[in-house]
């Protein structure tokens, strides 16, 4: 099952413990919208829709990337059964190497009941 099909209409809390700050919801199988409710990088948006694709890695566990149209590159692994995310970000920057700076955060993720914000 795709994770558009499990989470269609939730939205989904995540929480990395850098400070960043999320809510995010599947909107199609391969649009995603995310709001940052805390922390975002210079010149961030508030909220963005991103196409994305995804991988079920199994047992309510999967593979989530997109590609920002900043260059920021998201690689995420969200784990429902345990609450838990991973992420591995890039964005361009000419002074790091290969010119892409790098973070690599982990957190928890909740799915929202209806009148949670």
């Amino acid at each position: 099952m795709s994770i558009f099909e499990k989470y269609q209409g939730k939205r989904i809390d995540v929480n990395y413990e850098t400070g960043y700050h999320f809510v995010i919801e599947y909107l199609s199988e391969k649009e995603l919208k995310w709001t940052a409710l805390a922390k975002r990088a210079k010149g961030a948006p508030e909220v963005e829709y991103e196409p994305y694709v995804s991988y079920e890695l199994g047992n309510d566990e999967y593979m989530v990337n997109w590609i920002e149209e900043s260059g920021l590159v998201v690689s995420q692994i969200a784990n429902f059964r345990e609450g838990k995310v991973y992420a591995f970000m890039t964005w361009p920057d000419d002074n790091e190497r290969g010119k892409r700076a790098l973070l690599l955060h982990k957190g928890t993720l909740t799915v929202l009941k209806d009148e949670e914000e």
